[in-house]
């Protein structure tokens, strides 16, 4: 049998949406409402009709503080053709409830902000076997090893600087997130520095940098207005043979009205391009790839007066296909593997 290269897609782009309707209002949280997300548009009051366009900035000011809810949905389904057809599933639904409380804002708009997620519900099943967790709710230890990745990140506040155009500048006191995860997974007194430092790295490049950019969006740094498109062109990512090289696009919509506020309604994609080598060989296997199959769209609300993101809901989905050959003692093996992946993410400002 062929084994190798059988291993889950995760790949993650910082556009990620779509997800269910929930018909309470966005700042009930009552209960269970305060992880049920809302998918659909945002409703506004009218249009501006003012034909002026404007600098779209980010305009916090020291002691703001808001609340954010976070929604991140990823769906796997695999398909392994050998012998026989094996069709596999993944899902994950994780919602994070996030105070963001602006600590000082300098004379060139630079923003340092601490972030503190108060709340985390998840959500998976693989193969149809479930997995759930809830800070707070959940106490039992070996329940926690197991998720120690998301029960670190609770009430544990870190920081972040970015600048008025949505440009990260550092993630940073993230401190007592990776220590809280050590101590989970016993390993808080063994540890040499510098491994306590990857981790650290590590925890604010996989969870925290990428629920920051989901916040705090990189902006046009250009005055826009209705149909003014932009660009922001991404790092390469690596996957599986390609280069992934990827630009987020960005269009403004429409230009609307919500409490006496201008709302610029701008639709976001992504454009693809693969780059590498179709044909691996490793061993006695030859593998053959397909270029991927790539999709993305999304929709964000900025407030322009206020100058922060109020909404966004974006969805990007792959397809990766290839097909393995082996020579083996039984002579030439052949099967086939298919991936569809789709990530989404939705981001409400509560209040």
């Amino acid at each position: 049998m062929l084994k190798k290269l059988f291993v889950l897609i995760s790949f993650v782009f910082l556009l990620i949406s779509c997800g269910e309707k929930n018909d309470k209002p966005a700042n009930d949280l009552s209960g269970e409402n305060k992880f049920s997300f809302d998918s659909t548009n945002l409703k506004t009051e009218g249009i501006d009709n003012s034909g002026k366009p404007f600098l779209m900035e980010y305009k916090f000011k020291k002691g703001d503080k808001h609340l954010y809810r976070v929604t991140s949905i990823s769906k796997n389904i695999q398909k392994l053709v050998m012998d026989t057809t094996i069709t596999s599933g993944a899902e994950q639904n994780i919602v994070y409830l996030i105070d963001f409380e602006v600590k000082d804002v300098d004379k060139d708009g630079i923003t340092e902000a601490e972030l503190n997620i108060n709340s985390i519900k998840l959500n998976a099943e693989v193969n149809k076997e479930k997995f759930e967790f809830e800070s707070g709710k959940d106490t039992d230890t070996s329940k926690l090893i197991q998720f120690a990745e998301y029960h670190s990140l609770h009430n544990n506040p870190f920081s972040v600087t970015f600048n008025k155009k949505g440009e990260v500048i550092e993630v940073f006191k993230a401190d007592k997130i990776s220590n809280k995860f050590l101590e989970l997974k016993g390993a808080a007194d063994t540890i040499s520095v510098n491994d306590r430092n990857t981790i650290r790295q590590e925890l604010i490049a996989g969870i925290l940098a990428p629920l920051i950019t989901q916040i705090i969006r990189k902006l046009s740094d250009k005055e826009v207005y209705k149909d003014s498109t932009w660009e922001l062109k991404q790092a390469p990512v690596p996957m599986m043979v390609y280069q992934i090289n990827y630009v987020n696009q960005y269009k403004v919509e429409n230009v609307e009205k919500l409490d006496d506020h201008r709302i610029a309604v701008i639709n976001a994609s992504i454009s693809f391009n693969y780059q590498g080598q179709p044909k691996l060989s490793q061993g006695n296997v030859t593998y053959n790839f397909d270029k991927p199959k790539s999709t993305a769209e999304g929709k964000i609300y900025f407030d322009v007066d206020q100058g922060l993101q109020i909404k966004s809901r974006t969805k990007t989905s792959m397809q990766l296909n290839y097909s393995m050959e082996a020579n083996t003692p039984q002579g030439k093996q052949k099967g086939s593997r298919s991936d569809v992946v789709t990530n989404t993410n939705i981001v409400e400002l509560i209040k």
